[in-house]
């Protein structure tokens, strides 16, 4: 699947909500005339190529209801040679173009429920948020209050990214250079290095991929989990090695599990890595929630593995508040042995009414995950909503607030909170990010290239107060006190999205962006 023409679908066709647009197995739907020959083609390439965002979980995506009413005419201006999404476009084959816009502007492919009642569901689409056999509320029903109202601005792609090397200044280290190792990416989440100095990449759609020598494989490694991909913050989520990797080979991976046909369980999976593929894999952990989103992985000094799942970012209070809920997985990070069992001193292990696996509770949505070398303490970044972006401590059994502690504002613009202090028990944000730049990885510079940069956190930030082509990397100088003195933002004149960042066994900085298929693995060296 060409997720760059998914990336492109979003893009092109407006900044909007996504909800799902399946109804449930029981609803019946009113008598709609068949749809014509081309346009059930269409329905076919829009499945393929565009369904997983428009009908899943990204943020950015308009639904399918929204796409049907645009019309022929603006769908074919978006998709012509001099259109928004003329570079993606390009990917589809004229028929597959044509087939496309005869389904979205096909009314036979919009069913309505038979019960719906117009007056206040216009669509005629209106879903229960509950789904037969799961026990949490879906996430992709919005409540008002996280529908933006204000009229959305076109979309502006990022810029394509020329080969280099940049030469770039920073305070402390002043002159950097970034160098392209490698293109042909598409929407990575993860890097990992192999002790050979190899990188993994984990893309979206469900490849792990190997970079050798600055070469990418052409291949995909073999072993992998099938991964449900229902939009960007679902997918194949994130890779790591066993801390003993050297002399067990055992690798893990985060991912969507297909479940409930249109959702997915947050899982991991461990297997074997023998040189070329992985092998003896299976499952270690299969949650029991649905519409729960990123997760990121990480070996703590105990030997334990760490990792986050997110809470569904918007829908309504039941959906949002799965966060402080003590029996849901969704806005929690987790602690498990490496074989995927329950370690007997997690902060809940005995607490009636809690899974036992919780480590932290009251997260919204979580991209970074990073040990600091300093104090053994595990540091998270997180996504708030409108501002309210977050990086955190992370300690046993704390509590991070979301939804009743936050300084961001709700996508329709109030607040979550009108006055956001400390509740009892609940934790304030250590840094906390008005406008919001949407952070992803991070990580803290222990290498000797940068001198300069000993004890700084490197973070990933793929746009700031929702505006593109603000993507940059973070660079934050600390006290000691671990307190924040200063940061400054490095390759912001590249206007790529930073998805995640690692030191590499050559101490050097690596980088990965997320621009779909345009995504890119860069190196930062002294200049």
């Amino acid at each position: 699947m060409k997720l760059s023409t998914v990336s492109l679908m979003t893009l092109a066709l407006g900044l909007a909500s996504c909800t799902s647009t399946a109804p449930p197995p029981e609803a019946a739907a009113t008598e709609m005339p068949a749809p014509t020959l081309e346009a059930a083609a269409g329905q076919a390439v829009y499945d393929r190529f565009c369904a997983a965002c428009h009908n899943g979980g990204d943020e950015t995506a308009p639904e399918l209801d929204e796409l049907h009413t645009l019309g022929a005419a603006r769908v074919s201006a978006a998709l012509s040679p001099d259109g928004l999404m003329a570079l993606q476009s390009g990917m589809l084959q004229p028929d597959q173009r044509e087939h496309v816009i005869a389904f979205l502007a096909s009314a036979a492919a919009t069913p309505q429920f038979a019960n719906a009642d117009l007056s206040t569901d216009p669509t005629g689409r209106n879903r229960s948020a509950y789904v037969d056999g799961i026990p949490y509320p879906a996430r992709r029903i919005r409540a008002e209050r996280d529908t933006a109202d204000a009229p959305r601005p076109e979309a502006w792609p990022a810029p394509a990214l020329a080969d280099g090397p940049f030469a770039f200044e920073s305070w402390e280290a002043r002159h950097i250079s970034v160098s392209v190792v490698t293109r042909g990416l598409t929407s990575p989440r993860a890097i990992e290095f192999l002790p050979t100095g190899d990188v993994l990449i984990a893309e979206r759609a469900g490849t792990l991929r190997i970079v050798r020598s600055g070469e990418l494989d052409p291949t995909p490694i073999a072993g992998v989990p099938t991964v449900a991909v229902l939009g960007t913050a679902t997918g194949f989520m994130d890779v790591k090695l066993h801390p003993d990797f050297a002399s067990n080979g055992l690798i893990y991976l985060a991912y969507h599990k297909p479940a409930h046909g249109e959702y997915g369980n947050n899982a991991i999976f461990r297997g074997r890595w023998n040189g070329k593929e992985i092998v003896d894999g299976k499952d270690i952990f299969v949650g029991d929630d649905v519409d729960a989103l990123y997760m990121k992985m990480m070996f703590g000094p105990d030997g334990k593995l760490y990792f986050t799942i997110g809470c569904p970012g918007v829908g309504t209070d039941e959906s949002i508040g799965r966060a402080q809920k003590p029996d849901d997985y969704a806005g929690k990070t987790l602690r498990l042995n490496d074989d995927g069992t329950i370690p007997k001193d997690n902060p809940f292990a005995d607490k009636t009414g809690y899974n036992p696996e919780i480590f932290t509770l009251g997260h919204r949505v979580n991209l970074g995950l990073a040990l600091n070398p300093w104090t053994n303490e595990f540091w998270v970044s997180e996504h708030g909503p409108q501002g309210g972006d977050e990086i955190n401590i992370l300690r046993p059994g704390q509590n991070y607030g979301w939804p009743i502690v936050s300084d961001g504002r709700y996508y329709a613009g109030q607040k979550v909170n009108a006055q956001p202090v400390s509740n009892a028990g609940m934790v304030r944000p250590h840094i906390s990010y008005v406008p919001s730049i949407a952070p992803g990885g991070m990580v803290f510079y222990t290498g000797d290239k940068f001198p300069g940069w000993q004890r700084n956190l490197f973070v990933g930030a793929m746009r700031m107060s929702n505006a593109p082509r603000t993507g940059h990397l973070q660079r934050i100088v600390f006290n000691e006190n671990w307190e924040v003195v200063r940061s400054e933002m490095l390759l912001f004149d590249l206007h790529q999205r930073i998805r995640d960042v690692e030191q590499g066994p050559d101490g050097y900085l690596y980088v990965i962006t997320d621009e779909g298929a345009e995504s890119v693995l860069m190196r930062i060296t002294p200049g």
